[in-house]
């Protein structure tokens, strides 16, 4: 079915759930698998592999030259669109790949460890991967074909991470099953994708379509690429200065927050960009959907973080091992500056929905200045300093973008700072209520499983209770229709009835309950 102004909608709630699910599930799976692989690898392991990346993500943004992102952004496309950004995707993306192989021993002047220039050779396999399932991917997208893409993403992760990764682990391969999991992953999407979509694959070497879709997308590929520089920094500096070992520990206490959070957030972005390109020129509907969007975004986030940096002893112990306490207070800083970069996604979202990418190059160039002299300043302090300077660099960007956001689509800073009131209550219940139930269990010494059980549940009935006595106008909406679902269970006890029907009553008597916004979310259905 294609997508219109008419069901856009509901399109996009669709993909919102489809997404959402998917990235919940690869979210869990993702922590089982760091489970797994920290307890078979040491540190030093994860370390290298980090570097790596580094490495070949300053080609992974010329790989394709933001021409997936142009598919997806343009109101209107047609076949020669569609083979020209596979035939360049396939290209840059052997080419990439071979410039990453010749130059790969370069990466020792940056890193200091010869270890590197393997990986980074073999890792180079990838860009060719991506080079095939980008066009599929982007096809999918911009048919908003999120159910597609949702069981795509899991089934790769599962074959790819869950197969190749952690079976190789098992067998000792050492730093090698953690670069094959990466390269199995990207192989099974882009067969799976294409299985799916069906695009042409005939080449083109025809100027129009390229020149149609180069001029946005090689300044995607730009704001992509000092994105890259400004969101890696942290790893180059402490690979140069500190070394592998500490680089790992980082790591590690960086994506046991980010990708929970990323993978949460991203769901919505996802769905978002594409639905943005349909109205971007239909100002009202975009600063609606922009605010209400971000306010969810911010409400789950900020409380979520809140109980991680309470509970980072347990959630370290139990997740990775005793072997990473060290991670702890870095855990505990970075709570602090990741839920900013979720609370940003949607307004980089909007600007390349809108085409607004001057602004954002200004934006990263100004933030990679900032986040330069953060790192050179407070680099005596360690791990700690890396931490605390990116936090601080983050409040910065998030000032930025509320400045790109209200000189594009005009609205005012007052209703853009409002977006992070509900996220900041409800991480203030749920931090405190944490605070006292740990200082209860923990001089109890009871297994460490079951404290940081005892705190997640903790966490989620505080939630839970201050989401359902003050939610926010855009959760009103969601929470009425679920209790319609409810109220329509064929096996719902009878007493349940009045409980629900009187709560609402409550949700009708909120000041704004259901005004009418175009959101992300289902619509209220009598």
């Amino acid at each position: 079915m294609a997508v219109t102004t008419q069901n856009l909608t509901s399109t996009a709630v669709r993909g919102v759930q489809w997404t959402t699910a998917a990235t919940v599930l690869t979210a869990v799976l993702q922590i089982g698998y760091t489970a797994v692989m920290a307890r078979l690898l040491d540190p030093a392991a994860f370390g290298l592999v980090a570097m790596a990346g580094v490495v070949l993500r300053f080609g992974s943004y010329f790989a394709e030259m933001g021409l997936g992102h142009a598919l997806v952004q343009r109101l209107n496309i047609d076949d020669d669109d569609v083979r020209a950004t596979f035939t360049a995707s396939l290209g840059l993306g052997l080419a990439v790949a071979g410039i990453a192989w010749l130059a790969a021993p370069l990466a020792v002047f940056f890193l200091k460890n010869d270890a590197v220039v393997p990986l980074v050779r073999v890792q180079a396999l990838g860009f060719i991967l991506v080079g095939l399932g980008s066009t599929a991917t982007s096809m999918l997208r911009r048919e908003m074909r999120f159910e597609a893409i949702a069981k795509v993403e899991v089934v790769a992760y599962i074959l790819g991470y869950g197969g190749v990764g952690v079976t190789l682990g098992l067998l000792g391969a050492g730093v090698w099953s953690l670069v094959a999991a990466s390269l199995a992953q990207q192989f099974f999407a882009a067969v799976l994708n294409y299985l799916v979509v069906r695009h042409s694959l005939r080449f083109i070497f025809q100027k129009a379509p390229y020149a149609r879709l180069l001029g946005y997308g090689g300044r995607v590929s730009v704001v992509g690429f000092l994105e890259f520089v400004n969101g890696n920094l942290d790893t180059l500096l402490i690979g140069r200065l500190l070394g592998s070992v500490l680089l790992g520990i980082y790591n590690r206490a960086y994506m046991l927050l980010y990708l929970p959070m990323y993978f949460l957030t991203n769901s919505l972005a996802r769905v978002a960009f594409p639905a943005f390109s349909k109205i971007q020129d239909d100002l009202p509907r975009v600063r609606s959907l922009y605010l209400t969007s971000t306010t969810l975004i911010t409400t789950v986030v900020l409380p979520v973080c809140a109980g991680v940096a309470v509970a980072a002893p347990e959630l370290v112990a139990v997740l990775l091992g005793p072997r990473w306490a060290a991670s702890v207070p870095i855990l505990r800083v970075l709570c602090f500056s990741i839920p900013l970069t979720m609370s940003t996604l949607l307004a980089g979202v909007v600007a390349d929905a809108r085409a607004n990418l001057h602004q954002k190059i200004i934006l990263n160039l100004t933030y990679m200045v900032l986040l330069a002299t953060l790192f050179w300043s407070l680099k005596g302090y360690g791990l700690a300093g890396i931490a605390v300077g990116i936090g601080t660099g983050e409040f910065v960007r998030t000032l930025l973008y509320m400045r790109v956001t209200h000189n594009d689509i005009g609205i005012a800073y007052p209703r853009l700072l409002s977006v992070y009131k509900p996220g900041l209550l409800n991480a203030a219940a749920v931090g405190l209520s944490l605070l006292v139930v740990s200082a209860l269990v923990r001089p109890l010494h009871l297994p460490i499983l079951l404290t940081l059980l005892a705190l997640m549940a903790t966490g989620a009935v505080a939630l839970l209770a201050v989401v359902l006595r003050w939610p926010s106008a855009e959760l009103r909406p969601m929470l009425a229709q679920a209790l319609g679902r409810l109220r329509g269970l064929p096996r719902l006890p009878p007493r349940a009835h009045p409980h629900l029907a009187r709560y609402h009553a409550f949700l009708e008597t909120q000041p704004g309950a259901f005004s009418s916004v175009d959101t992300l979310t289902p619509p209220l259905t009598p």
